[in-house]
């Protein structure tokens, strides 16, 4: 009987309120299409994949009960009696019966009357890890009858004939401890010396030879056993009778304590609302960076450390949160990856780049931050391997979660030990920098602060509350700025990305943190007006943002630099200067310039032997304030994004969210418990008994696709209503009848074969 085959049973016996408690353990097994009825539950539960992700979540002594429960099974008792399993771990019946009903809620473990059983998908004979070796009954079935037969002699068994006996005798005599014991002491002390040894904890160990004087009577009275590889094991029966009737296994059922200070909720919240706006204003001014000029990645597609580095300089972020910020824009499609086309014989390869999605409109604020965080909090999983950062990450919300508002845990070592006994099966030897990881990216994010989860973190435990707990959250940005006489622009708290996005324009960031402080200067004024900004313009739409009157000098400024813009005309045609005689006099004998090669051709026009852009940054960088136009006459302002986004990011419908473990074990205890299953050819031998055997080339396809699980874009005619366009998958057959998940309406939906078209690219139907 396989795993799926026992879980059926078991699972059609649990009522509503146990089922949903397997399904909410277990939530990978209501992803989409969700399971018609409970044969499909127990055929996810009992995957590989899904009981290796219900282990990897289990606590310390969950897994030791686990444990425990597989050597008892190992050595013969099945199933396996609660009381031995409790002998084994040192403690009572009741606290092993209170662990394998938490395993039980897991479809891990399940208890009956007489015992504890054990999965087949669980089941081991080896537990090398756990410093014990392979059960006696598997070495023995390795060897022949003759060699069968010499054991048992030696071990002054009666003789048992047949094979089956020999086996039966031999294991018998290894499971009974003091038995073991008595021939043990019977051993050259030389011999019980390297016993004793490996019955500490080495099962098998290479170099031992039969021949060898101390292995030699091991060899000969079954303690030790030659492997395929050249090695020599211990039989598991053999190292728990050297330890002694009093041995125990590892069993800490107490949580490690974890050490609380209070630092206050108002505290925490403030960091919160400070860390999620600066992380908006830092992908923001990523998207305008990547927009002027996509980012070059590695050849690998990653981001590197001098892309982050140079960012980090030109926004003024530290590069964990611009790595961090980089990382999750493009994970969550704000930036796309383009790869470069094949370069021709003997050219380099151009690296791949990171760009805006251009078809993408930017999110409001709060949606932005949403899209952030759940994308950290959710990630697309790697395809061969666990994503462990992200089991940790939510591990340490989750635990940080249980404290009330305002408590904090300042001691990472601590919060480590905790989490370990939390996923004792996710433990690694880098666990502790995936916990550290975790508390750093959750600061950056506005998750943790100060060493406590904030409301947004505690949204994410509970998602219906996150929009509330989010909008919020950012509406705490400030909106002015105070402006000082010395040109400078203070924000006390955290600005809101309109107010960040025009003071870069138009000034320096110079500083921040509690505070976050600008500065104006000639260059930056006249950065602003290079990117087509007026004096009026400029000035009104300071003062909008100004908790006051603005200051004399920054008005000074903005009109003195406005009153220069344009004192001189760089032309596009092989770059012409037009401007007052007197000012290009000093233009064409400036040291600094003469790398242009000026030279007047009328007094009011000089020539020059770079091109346009170039001319323009080397008068720029003589302290002047050219401007650039076109063949025309006109104006050239910088290149701004022309095409209209197209799509848009929106908060989850109620339909989207993670589904409701009760509402689905009441539907699927209403449903019959199991169902036939589409077999190779069946759907198209019932559309060819439908249609007489003659079958289109559209029906033939619309078959062959179906069977082989790939969705199938149809249009479906029913009575009385508009031909519908569907994307189809996971067919079930009922009579005339087709029982599909429909990929856009995500449920599944009956359908009439007569009534099934395969859609054309053209076909004017709507979408469901």
């Amino acid at each position: 009987m396989t795993t799926a085959d026992e879980l059926l049973g078991r699972l059609a016996s649990l009522d509503r309120e146990r089922l949903a408690k397997v399904l909410t353990h277990r939530p990978d097994v209501l992803q989409e299409p969700w399971p018609r009825r409970l044969d499909v539950v127990a055929a996810r539960l009992g995957s590989p994949e899904s009981v290796n992700e219900a282990l990897l979540g289990l606590s310390l002594p969950q897994a030791q009960v686990v444990i425990a429960v597989q050597l008892c099974h190992a050595l013969g008792l099945r199933p396996v009696p609660v009381a031995e399993a409790a002998r084994l771990l040192g403690t009572e019946p009741a606290t092993v019966e209170s662990f394998v009903d938490e395993l039980a809620e897991r479809a891990l473990l399940w208890r009956d009357p007489d015992g504890v059983t054990l999965p087949e998908l669980l089941r081991k004979d080896s537990f090398r890890a756990e410093g014990l070796g392979r059960p006696v009954a598997n070495l023995l079935g390795e060897l022949g009858t003759t060699r069968l037969t010499q054991l048992s002699k030696a071990l002054g068994l009666p003789d048992a004939g047949r094979r089956p006996a020999l086996l039966l005798g031999l294991v018998r005599f290894f499971r009974d401890g003091d038995r073991v014991r008595e021939l043990f002491a019977t051993a050259p002390e030389e011999t019980r010396k390297v016993l004793r040894d490996m019955a500490d904890g080495v099962p098998e160990v290479e170099g031992m030879m039969p021949f060898h004087t101390p292995e030699g009577w091991a060899f000969d009275h079954g303690f030790l056993f030659g492997t395929y590889y050249g090695s020599a094991a211990m039989p598991i029966e053999v190292s728990l009778a050297l330890r002694g009737p009093d041995h125990q296994l590892s069993f800490t059922p107490e949580e490690p304590e974890l050490p609380v200070t209070h630092t206050g909720a108002e505290p925490a919240e403030a960091a919160s609302s400070a860390a999620a706006l600066r992380l908006l204003d830092r992908v923001s001014a990523i998207l305008d960076l990547a927009a002027a000029e996509p980012f070059p990645l590695l050849k690998d597609g990653t981001i590197g450390a001098r892309l982050v580095k140079k960012v980090a300089k030109e926004t003024g972020g530290a590069p964990a949160e611009i790595e961090l910020a980089i990382d999750l824009a493009a994970q969550a499609g704000l930036l796309l990856a383009d790869e470069p086309p094949a370069p021709r014989r003997g050219q380099k390869a151009p690296p791949p780049t990171l760009a805006p999605d251009p078809d993408l409109a930017r999110p409001a604020p709060a949606l932005l931050y949403r899209l952030l965080v759940t994308t950290w909090w959710d990630p697309a999983p790697p395809e061969y391997e666990t994503d462990v950062a992200t089991l940790v990450r939510r591990l340490v919300v989750r635990l940080l979660a249980r404290l009330e508002p305002g408590d904090a845990v300042t001691d990472a070592d601590a919060l480590t030990r905790l989490a370990g006994w939390h996923a004792a099966m996710l433990s690694a030897d880098n666990f502790a920098e995936h916990v550290q990881a975790a508390l750093d990216e959750g600061e950056l994010l506005g998750v943790v602060a100060h060493g406590a989860v904030t409301a947004a973190g505690r949204a994410l435990l509970a998602p219906e509350r996150l929009v509330e707990v989010t909008d919020e959250l950012v509406s705490r940005a400030r909106t002015t700025a105070l402006f000082g006489t010395d040109l400078t622009a203070i924000v006390p708290g955290s600005p809101d990305a309109r107010l960040a996005a025009l003071l870069d324009r138009v000034a320096d960031r110079e500083a921040q943190g509690t505070a976050t402080s600008w500065r104006f200067s000639p260059a930056t004024v006249r950065r602003a007006f290079d990117q087509g900004a007026s004096a009026a313009e400029l000035l009104g739409d300071l003062g909008a943002i100004a908790a006051g009157e603005l200051p004399q000098p920054l008005v000074y400024l903005v009109n003195d630099v406005a009153r220069r813009h344009g004192e001189a005309r760089v032309i596009d045609i092989a770059s012409v200067v037009v401007g007052e005689p007197a000012m290009l006099a000093e233009l064409a004998a400036h040291r600094r310039l003469a790398k242009l090669g000026l030279r007047a051709v009328a007094p009011t026009v000089l020539t020059s032997t770079v091109d346009a852009s170039g001319t323009l940054e080397a008068l720029r960088e003589a302290g002047y304030a050219p401007t650039r136009h076109a063949a025309d006459g006109s104006i050239v302002l910088p290149t701004r994004e022309q095409a209209e986004p197209t799509v848009v990011v929106r908060d989850p419908e109620p339909g989207e969210r993670p589904p409701d473990p009760v509402d689905h074990a009441e539907r699927l205890l209403a449903a019959p418990a199991s169902g036939p299953a589409l077999l190779r050819g069946q759907l198209a031998r019932a559309m060819s008994d439908r249609y007489a055997g003659r079958l289109t080339t559209k029906q033939q396809q619309l078959c062959w696709q179906l069977e082989a699980g790939i969705p199938v874009d149809v249009v479906y005619r029913a009575d009385g209503a508009e031909p519908t366009r569907l994307v189809i998958a996971y067919p079930e057959l009922d009579g005339d009848v087709l029982d599909v998940w429909s990929l856009g309406d995500r449920a599944y939906r009956r359908l009439e074969l007569a009534r099934i078209d395969l859609a054309q690219a053209s076909t004017a139907v709507s979408r469901a």
